[in-house]
């Protein structure tokens, strides 16, 4: 008699269990996350008190650039008692500069969510727009040759800090950092060339990597270009909360929170399969499918080639990025898009399409999305699905009742590293 073991992957806010065969299951990918914080407010004190690098210095006004709705970050616990940390070292003006990069602007509403009704009391709340020029000062190109435009309210404060979580990223390693800058308050010209199709081709271009890795290499030199003076980045627990806050000079900062995740976060399994089976992080990481091509980009080293990769992302925002969907949905061949794009960038969301794109070159992606309708999907190349369980009996059908089985029930919050070297 078969046996199945049963598996929860992140789905939205909640999560979808599905049932996997022992016989075909090689391995269940899971992370050690850190425990949180009991106290998250005196976590980031302790952090501002005791930082990485000591940042602070004189003056009155104070930007604070933080992460969008797309992320997790806890702004409503970090940002009260960062403010009066700052308001005991004199500052007295303070702006709250939302990073949106060139997601769509917030609504009040979601600022609200974001921030907290707190914040309002004791910041202007600015949403940075990428298309704005009279918005954006001009810093000259970095050494990749990356012409800078970044918000002028930058050059208005006599404090810039960004405030972000530290998480796997799919092309910049990790999030966190200068991040917040390039492409956080950046412009439209400075993000299409950070993302280009050489900088994504370069293969340190990936998961988890940096030190190779020539857009994090870019990031950091728009940061410090741009006198970003400090950073306040988060590590947060699996439940959500914040295990740990590190304060500081961005790139020591950063790479100190990256150390300490590492140790949560890097999986390691011997070798690759026929099917993964991913999440794409929960909410809010799979609000959309835009931002659920992280969780393709897990399955994807984990794959052979002529593989399956499900992806279980509740996209409750639907596909959101309609720049996206329209280059995703041009050619009905993978190598064509690829071929496009490099033809004719700059394409907005190039790189989202450009990584989904080489992801199809080398296995089938098929989806259960509750926000995505089988149309859009298919317009995509992508193969839909109406259940978890009815995606995995279409991975079954696409490879053989004996394929090998990976599974990824926290997609985005894992870094796999496969021991092989070859799809053998």
């Amino acid at each position: 008699m078969a046996s199945y073991l049963k598996v929860c992957f992140l789905y939205g806010e909640e999560q979808v269990e599905l049932e996997l065969p022992d016989r075909n299951l090689i391995g269940v990918l899971k992370t050690s996350r850190p425990s949180a914080s009991a106290d998250v407010e005196y976590e980031v004190l302790r952090s501002l008190e005791n930082p990485v690098t000591p940042f602070m210095k004189k003056g009155s006004k104070a930007l604070l650039i933080v992460t969008d709705y797309t992320r997790a970050t806890p702004l409503s616990r970090i940002l009260p008692p960062l403010i009066r940390k700052l308001k005991g070292e004199g500052f007295r003006e303070f702006t709250v500069l939302v990073a949106n990069g060139l997601h769509a602007p917030a609504s009040q509403k979601q600022l609200e969510e974001l921030l907290g009704g707190e914040v309002f009391e004791e910041a202007e709340v600015i949403n940075h727009d990428a298309s704005k020029l009279d918005e954006l000062t001009y810093l000259g190109e970095t050494s990749w040759g990356t012409p800078l435009w970044v918000n002028r309210r930058l050059f208005e404060a006599d404090l810039r800090i960004g405030c972000g979580t530290v998480e796997p990223h799919f092309f910049a390693g990790y999030s966190g950092g200068g991040k917040i800058i390039l492409p956080g308050v950046s412009g439209v010209e400075t993000i299409y060339r950070n993302h280009s199709y050489g900088m994504i081709n370069h293969p340190g271009s990936r998961l988890g990597v940096l030190d190779k890795n020539i857009i994090y290499k870019d990031i950091c030199e728009a940061a410090s270009m741009s006198e970003l003076d400090a950073v306040v980045n988060v590590v947060l627990s699996f439940e959500g909360g914040v295990s740990k806050c590190f304060s500081g000079e961005p790139i020591k900062t950063h790479r100190s929170a990256v150390e300490f995740l590492e140790r949560f976060v890097k999986v390691r399994v011997e070798r690759k399969a026929d099917i993964v089976v991913v999440s794409g992080g929960g909410y809010p990481a799979d609000r959309n499918l835009y931002q659920a091509v992280k969780g393709m980009a897990v399955g994807e080293p984990l794959v052979k080639d002529n593989g399956v990769i499900v992806l279980l992302a509740e996209c409750r925002d639907g596909v959101a990025h309609e720049h996206f969907y329209q280059l995703a949905s041009k050619f009905k061949d993978p190598a064509a898009l690829l071929k496009y794009i490099k033809e004719h960038e700059p394409i907005r969301d190039q790189w989202e399409v450009q990584i989904m794109a080489k992801i199809l070159m080398k296995s089938r992606i098929v989806v259960y999305a509750k926000g995505v309708t089988a149309q859009e999907l298919e317009n995509m190349m992508l193969i839909p699905a109406s259940s978890p369980e009815e995606a995995l009996e279409i991975a079954f059908s696409l490879t053989s009742r004996d394929a090998e089985l990976l599974a990824v029930p926290e997609g985005t919050h894992v870094i796999p590293e496969v021991l092989e070297s070859d799809n053998t």
